[in-house]
């Protein structure tokens, strides 16, 4: 048998290292294929990005009874003609920008000296003010004597020999008007066809919309239809609301950078709005070449520094404004990625297909973890770029308890109990904590000396907790003999721990809740339990006992010592037996209260509270928590005595 277990685990792991190594391996491969073939990759991905976009109006359209092909028309020509004309805008005013900078030729000089007398050296500053002076010159004062006489003649000093120099005569041949063509067209001819076939593929997937869905999901398999489907909507739901938020968002950026340059002087500023709208689709880099000409511009037109120093303010402030508050706000829901994952994916998308991948960074990565949160396989992709939390908040407080790390806990817990009160932290992280240590412990990968630690960590946090002004909690501690009653005629509540340190930690957790609401408390170590060694306090004002268990399968352990507690303080006690780690199984829970003769059954520090509070006002408790589960259990035992 043993030998047979040992197997099946080494199969277990050699299947998991083979589909992860399996896994790994269809990764690169899918990265080598987008880099090899990203001449196609790359407009296929545009254009399904645009299609995204583009989607909500096409199929608006279509449910106002207008046809799919006109609908599509009527969305695509708009945007198209728009894109155009904003082009040949940009292109006409940088030009006209570029002939009237030699009319700022004295505010720029006159600048350079300024900084220059500042300098101890101005080599530097000499030759850019010699290139400044260049560029207002005539193009042909410009090139060698050779050039310029083309069709003439030039004499050089070329033979020493007599003194007498040689004639050279320099011929430019005639272009054909094929020459010419290939001149003017040849550069044009890949950005033009990349922009075809990119606006042919925005036709096709608007077209296809409805066959392309169902290719897709055939291809992913049918037998898990709803898992493909979720998936899809998912991710263009996502990629779809980034789009438009970062569409109004660059917009409004770009209307509120044009009113300010305006209001500041600087000649053209639509231009330089439009310009920023368009180029901070652009991660990171586009708000830098946005600003590089405004700058330029208000460094040359303002004979002062002024208009230099408020544009650069300008394009600052708002992009940090915009980069820091409006867009974490609107996008951290979008997407649903982390800020290490946006940037991580820049840098990825950047080398594989340059500037093109680093405008496409952000909804790629959007669709790839979407698909890491539906495909098993890939689910480590979702971890690693999703922005929901890692561990869940028991498991970061278990991990930092175990790394001796009491103040990240403490700074855990106070973030949790601002939106949630300190009985829910105290039931649903903490409890759940020690429930994942009790689990450790139980596998032997947690010596005492972590578990005291744990312990120990839990109370220290717990103490160090700001309760509420109204609640009058206090931390409780290890119960030492010759602690004393407060008052002589106040009954008494015993949380017991069961066999741990973290038992009486559990146990700990109920004392704090009971004692904020004015009870008297006292919390029993494993050992003091056992020997059922209490305080010095009168038995008979000692009116309910918890038994605290993290492990669900101590009834044998809680029957014992609920014997000796009801020997030693009286049969007539309320009893509560408290399995945190025990499941809501009705038959179970009914196992547990018949074994232990308790008066109730409780799963929850919530629970606890509860019967406490009943039994204490003499209520007749119910045998666990859903009383209506008692009746199920009987069924269920007489279902299997009849079945043996």
């Amino acid at each position: 048998m043993a030998r047979r277990l040992l197997r099946t685990r080494r199969s277990d792991r050699g299947s998991a290292d083979g589909s992860g190594t399996e896994t790994l391996l269809i990764v690169a491969a899918v990265a080598a294929t987008l880099y090899l073939g990203r001449g196609i990759a790359i407009p296929i991905a545009i254009a399904i990005l645009i299609s995204f976009s583009l989607g909500p109006p096409v199929g608006w359209l279509r449910r106002r009874h207008l046809g799919r092909i006109p609908a599509i028309i009527a969305v695509v020509a708009p945007v198209l003609l728009a894109v155009v004309a904003f082009a040949y805008i940009v292109t006409a005013e940088v030009g006209r920008l570029a002939v009237n900078i030699p009319a700022y030729q004295v505010n720029i000089e006159n600048k350079i000296n300024g900084v220059a007398s500042a300098l101890p050296s101005r080599a530097m500053l000499d030759r850019g003010t010699a290139f400044l002076r260049s560029l207002s010159k005539p193009s042909h004062q410009n090139e060698p004597a050779s050039v310029r006489n083309g069709r003439g003649r030039d004499t050089l000093p070329a033979n020493p020999a007599d003194g007498k120099p040689i004639a050279v005569e320099i011929q430019n041949p005639d272009l054909t008007p094929v020459d010419i063509v290939r001149a003017v067209v040849g550069p044009l001819i890949e950005p033009v066809s990349d922009i075809g076939l990119i606006l042919l593929f925005i036709v096709f997937f608007l077209a296809e919309k409805e066959t392309l869905r169902d290719r897709v999901i055939r291809l992913a398999g049918v037998r898990d239809l709803h898992r493909t489907t979720m998936a899809m909507d998912e991710a263009g739901t996502r990629v779809s609301r980034y789009l438009l938020l970062q569409t109004l968002v660059n917009t409004g950026f770009g209307v509120v950078v044009t009113i300010a340059l305006f209001a500041l002087g600087l000649p053209n500023a639509a231009l330089w709005g439009g310009l920023a709208a368009v180029l901070r689709f652009i991660p990171y880099l586009g708000i830098v070449a946005a600003s590089i000409l405004p700058l330029a511009l208000a460094f040359a037109v303002d004979p002062g520094w002024g208009m230099l120093f408020w544009t650069a303010g300008i394009f600052l402030s708002l992009e940090l404004l915009t980069g820091n508050v409006l867009e974490p706000w609107l996008y951290g829901s979008s997407t649903g990625l982390s800020a290490v994952a946006l940037v991580v994916s820049a840098i990825f998308w950047t080398w594989l297909w340059g500037t093109i991948g680093l405008l496409l960074a952000t909804p790629l990565t959007v669709c790839i973890a979407v698909i890491g949160r539906y495909v098993p396989q890939l689910a480590f992709l979702d971890i690693l770029l999703g922005n929901q939390a890692a561990l869940k908040p028991e498991e970061a407080f278990y991990q930092r308890l175990l790394a001796g790390h009491a103040d990240e806990a403490t700074s855990q817990a106070e973030d949790f109990v601002k939106t949630q009160s300190i009985p829910q932290f105290l039931d649903e992280v903490v409890l759940r904590s020690l429930l994942l240590a009790e689990r450790d412990r139980l596998r032997g990968v947690l010596d005492s000396d972590h578990v005291v630690q744990v312990a120990d960590g839990v109370m220290a946090v717990v103490a160090n907790l700001e309760l509420d002004r109204k609640a009058s909690a206090k931390p409780v501690g290890k119960v030492k003999k010759g602690d004393t009653a407060a008052a002589p005629d106040s009954e008494v509540v015993i949380c017991a721990a069961g066999r741990s340190a973290l038992d009486e930690a559990a146990a700990a957790l109920l004392a704090i809740l009971l004692e904020k609401d004015g009870r008297k408390v006292v919390t029993l170590p494993y050992a003091s339990a056992i020997e059922v060694a209490l305080p010095e306090i009168d038995p008979q004002r000692i009116k309910t006992v918890c038994l605290s268990y993290l492990d669900a399968e101590a009834v044998p352990h809680a029957r014992y010592l609920a014997r000796r507690f009801r020997r030693r303080i009286g049969s007539e006690i309320c009893l509560i037996a408290a399995f945190w780690g025990m499941e809501q199984d009705a038959a179970r829970i009914e196992h547990a209260r018949a074994e232990t003769r308790a008066d109730r059954v409780v799963l929850s520090l919530e629970a606890a509270v509860e019967a406490i509070e009943r039994g204490a006002s003499g209520d007749e408790l119910p045998t666990h928590d859903e009383p209506e589960l008692t009746e199920l259990a009987q069924r269920i035992s007489e279902a299997m005595g009849t079945v043996r």
